[in-house]
């Protein structure tokens, strides 16, 4: 899920333990491939059974390091070695219990990706061809995502968070919609690092999934209900959080309200991507996905920062944002 890759150390471990558009028409896209590694994976885990526990960390780098070059490594997560390994050793730990829910998602998942990439170039007829994609283990990093990896953008899929985060049986093609959609709107809409860029990326893509998927649920949208329920409770504190909050380039901040929110204890975890959300809703109105999509930073920021404004009215940050 996000593009401006802000993961602390202690958010990866703590996952690991537990209308037509303007632009030119690019050409067809190919038929997806997906490069799955997960048998991968499970061949290795079960072949090394019994290694020295650092051991075999080291031996799973080595191996995946020619299938994946630039993945599995603490370089790329800013991380000490050690540390990165025990994540690694850890999920070996892990493994027995999401086996059987791990191979059977990710055999459906490419399936399941072709069919969401016919339905996703319905509304966008334009979108270009898929950066590489991969299906990994992703030692609890993902259940998917945009990462940049060796000069370029990857699509990658973590079917060990999809086994421990989608509930079984759900339908998928608003999550991997989702992550279409990032990779149709990241070039257009370009880096940007401020929180509120995230807000736009994560809050416009989980709208556009749920537009493209009428009757998705909650947990499809991967917005559980428990979340919306504590956030429509009280809109203003959970849109001021953000505002107040929007012009930072902090990973605490970003992982506070899209990782973790414990230590935003007024909020439930992921806050920001339905904060987002409403923020899309809203500014849908008088505007189609293709119009969404095609607003640049410029003219976007203004429109997000004064709905969150209109959200959370007495927020300190509001005031300041109306007078301009």
């Amino acid at each position: 899920m996000i593009r401006a890759l802000f993961f602390s150390l202690a958010a990866i471990l703590t996952l690991a333990l537990t209308a037509p558009s303007a632009f030119a028409a690019d050409p067809a896209p190919a038929k997806p491939a997906i490069v799955d590694l997960t048998g991968d994976y499970t061949r290795f885990y079960h072949a090394s059974i019994g290694q020295e526990r650092f051991a075999r960390a080291a031996a799973f780098k080595r191996l995946m390091a020619e299938k994946f070059p630039g993945f599995y490594t603490e370089t790329r997560l800013g991380a000490p070695a050690a540390a990165y390994d025990e994540i690694i050793a850890k999920s070996f730990d892990a493994f027995p219990e999401i086996e059987a829910r791990f191979t059977a998602r990710a055999a459906a998942l490419e399936p399941a990706f072709a069919n969401a990439i016919s339905d996703f170039h319905r509304t966008f007829p334009e979108a270009s061809a898929l950066p590489p994609t991969y299906l990994v283990h992703s030692l609890g990093e993902m259940d998917g995502g945009t990462r940049e990896i060796g000069g370029g953008t990857v699509l990658v899929f973590g079917a060990d968070m999809i086994a421990r985060l989608h509930r079984a049986g759900a339908n998928e093609r608003p999550f991997l919609e989702h992550e279409l959609f990032h990779t149709y709107h990241e070039p257009r809409f370009g880096e940007c690092k401020p929180l509120w860029c995230a807000l736009w990326e994560e809050g416009l893509a989980t709208y556009v999934a749920d537009q493209l998927n009428p009757g998705a649920t909650e947990d499809e949208l991967l917005l559980p209900m428990a979340m919306r329920r504590q956030i429509d409770a009280n809109r203003a504190v959970a849109a001021c959080a953000v505002l107040q909050r929007a012009m930072s380039e902090d990973p605490h901040d970003y992982s506070a309200l899209f990782n973790s929110g414990r230590n935003l204890p007024s909020l439930p975890d992921r806050a920001g991507y339905y904060v987002g959300y409403l923020v899309a809703q809203s500014l849908s109105k008088g505007r189609n996905l293709g119009e969404l999509a095609r607003l640049d930073q410029a003219a976007a920021r203004p429109l997000i920062l004064a709905e969150l404004a209109v959200l959370a009215p007495d927020c300190p940050s509001a005031a300041a944002i109306r007078s301009r």
